[in-house]
């Protein structure tokens, strides 16, 4: 089956999911996450790119940047991950795939900053929602760059934070007491019937019009 052709709309900014392959904790390590952020800030320099948000977690990294050219996206990121799983491998003394092969991208339009502003929140709640810290600052997430304008020398401010207040300090204010908002919610909800092979069988059966008797009759 082909792949869905991704979006790349001009002008938007991106929220991006890379995960380590077969979602390994392969990022644990804090020299690993340094070694990200190096490439990362050496990509910000070969590719035309503005890092809005960052956060690395154990298996995953998020991203949420805006390409001068959004139709290079593709290219910046095969760079990214070619060039992280060349020096991750070799520090760590692994071989094979790093990351999985695809990543994911979501496409934020630069007028649609609750859009952008939420998206910014949710990355940088991942450390709290994965139980890690009991608060949003991480040292490997640029929250420290919105809360407490702390540079990093790889971000850059969030058109949507910046629409925030008038002043940055105002703009940093305003973005921690939003972040305190910020109810996580889980990915799936506990089914609400305990599981039952011989009902779920039955269902399976129904749904494509057949009995249990006839396909006992059809396997005999």
């Amino acid at each position: 089956m082909a792949r869905a052709k991704r979006l790349l709309p001009t002008g938007c900014s991106f929220h991006l999911t890379l995960r380590c392959n077969s979602r390994q904790f392969l990022i644990a390590k804090a020299l690993r996450r340094d070694v990200l952020l190096a490439v990362l800030k050496k990509a910000k320099q070969k590719f035309a790119v503005k890092v809005y948000g960052l956060c690395l977690m154990a298996n995953h990294l998020h991203l949420l940047i805006r390409p001068t050219n959004a139709k290079k996206l593709p290219r910046l990121m095969h760079w990214f991950a070619w060039y992280s799983a060349m020096a991750l491998n070799r520090l760590s003394g692994r071989c094979g795939h790093f990351w999985e092969a695809r990543y994911f991208s979501t496409p934020i339009h630069p007028k649609d900053h609750r859009r952008e502003l939420n998206t910014l929140r949710t990355i940088h709640a991942n450390p709290k929602a994965a139980g890690v810290r009991k608060g949003f600052y991480d040292p490997y997430s640029n929250y420290g760059h919105y809360s407490r304008l702390q540079a990093d020398g790889i971000s850059e401010w969030s058109p949507a934070f910046l629409k925030l207040s008038e002043t940055l300090d105002g703009c940093a204010k305003r973005y921690e007491r939003f972040c305190q908002r910020y109810r996580h919610k889980s990915k799936g909800a506990p089914c609400s019937t305990p599981w039952n092979p011989q009902l779920n069988l039955t269902a399976s059966l129904r749904l494509i019009s057949i009995t249990p008797r006839s396909a006992a009759l059809t396997s005999s």
